[in-house]
């Protein structure tokens, strides 16, 4: 197939790049840089420099590609409300107009299982079905909620849509590697009422599967849950997956009424005042991470025979391989 793939440089987009090549797909991935380009087409992809915000050159550039993956997108929670509208729900929009104008025949976008959350509560088993009504106090699954709408409103007609939403994805590379390990060495990250609740993840590799699924997925306007299946508890998921990249276990533990209290108090801060650099807490990162949170995939393995067969124990002992195998690398 002839794939376009936004985000092919971030964490999802780049694992996903590598099973499309694999598997022999001929894919032009969008980037905003020359030394991306070149990684890229290292990798044997094509790179498209263009403007994504820019309807008419994306349309062009999408002539004669039979599906649009869209992977980008702003994950910073603690990012302005207008950035996040900016770079998530606005890019959404205009590449599924230009998608359309260009007549692509699948767009699959990548939303989040988080599109669901709105109070502060425990959810289980949670369906696609589920309402969604997200928070202002929530810009990120807001964002990513109204992003999700714009691609579910194409006429069917036009264009085949296909929406995932991955349960909190993890692998090499992801946001434990980049931002939480970090902050827990730092002392900076700890546990909300001490952790232990069930909670939904979905590793790379079974969202990479799910990609591979949606892409031979033949109805429209269709949306997928996807995880690991079975629920893990946060604290011992959370507790191996950072000693996996060798990072520090923390045992802080902080109500979760008094971390959303603390959440909205730095907001606040932050918002309105000369502040340096991001606050260290916000309260979607609580509702994020600080509640029962588990899904049914139900739907995605009866209609896209979805198995979600690789193991979160597979998942774990590879990253570890792959660390050591970099540290190795860099002392010879």
């Amino acid at each position: 197939m002839k794939i376009f793939l936004t985000g092919a440089t971030g964490f999802i987009g780049g694992h996903f790049l590598k099973y499309c090549l694999a598997a022999g797909h001929s894919v032009t991935c969008s980037v905003r840089f020359p030394q991306q380009a070149d990684a890229i087409r290292a990798l044997g992809a094509s790179a498209w420099e263009g403007d994504l915000q820019n309807y008419g050159e994306i349309s062009l550039a999408l002539a004669g590609m039979d599906v649009l993956i869209h992977a980008a997108g702003c994950r910073d929670l603690t990012a302005p409300a207008n950035l996040l509208l900016q770079s998530n729900v606005s890019l959404t929009q205009t590449l599924v107009d230009a998608a359309a104008t260009a007549k692509v025949a699948q767009f699959i976008y990548i939303s989040a299982a988080s599109v669901v959350m709105s109070k502060p509560a425990a959810l289980f088993n949670v369906t696609e079905s589920a309402p969604i009504a997200p928070q202002s106090y929530l810009p990120y699954t807001l964002s990513k909620a109204l992003a999700e709408a714009s691609v579910l409103a194409v006429k069917q007609t036009a264009m085949k849509v296909v929406v995932l939403r991955p349960s909190f994805v993890w692998g090499k590379g992801d946001s434990i590697d980049t931002e939480i390990g970090p902050a827990s060495n730092r002392g900076q990250f700890g546990w909300f009422s001490q952790g232990r609740y069930p909670f939904a993840s979905c590793s790379i590799e079974n969202l990479c599967d799910a990609l591979q699924l949606a892409m031979q997925y033949t109805q429209s306007e269709h949306v997928f849950n996807i995880s690991d299946g079975e629920p893990v508890d946060f604290r011992v998921f959370m507790s191996e997956r950072l000693k996996a990249s060798g990072f520090r276990v923390p045992t802080l533990s902080v109500p979760r009424n008094l971390a959303w209290w603390l959440g909205a108090f730095t907001e606040t801060g932050w918002t309105y005042l000369p502040m340096p650099g991001k606050p260290p807490i916000v309260r979607e990162m609580v509702r994020l991470m600080g509640f029962p949170f588990t899904v049914s995939i139900e739907r995605a393995k009866r209609d896209l025979g979805y198995l979600g067969h690789h193991s979160i124990e597979a998942g774990m002992s590879n990253i570890a391989s792959l660390i050591q195998a970099g540290r190795d690398s860099t002392q010879q």
